[in-house]
């Protein structure tokens, strides 16, 4: 099971800065946070339905490169390799509970 960081916590960066922020993250005294996988990231939609435009996620498609995911509907999500330089993409970070 994860813990989805509220929406009020989302940013825009590139992916390096994106880890590091989930990495340096502590809320209500909570640590450990992370960037979720691409397979997270489509239940987050089935979840909370609150995702709106691009996420990066914790998935890397080569050294250049990581995947990120953006939803048409519960049933579309579209994926894409990335620049991981590209800093317009949202974070949500996840942590995985005990």
């Amino acid at each position: 099971m994860i813990e989805i960081a509220p929406k009020s916590t989302e940013i825009k960066v590139n992916w390096y800065d994106a880890k590091l922020y989930c990495f340096t993250l502590t809320i209500d005294g909570k640590t450990g946070w992370r960037l979720p996988t691409v397979e997270e990231l489509k239940l987050f939609y089935t979840l909370a339905n609150d995702l709106k435009g691009w996420y990066w996620s914790a998935d890397e498609y080569d050294d250049d490169r990581a995947y990120d995911a953006s939803w048409i509907s519960v049933l579309t999500t579209e994926y894409s390799p990335e620049n991981k330089y590209y800093d317009n993409n949202k974070v949500r970070a996840v942590r995985d509970l005990p």
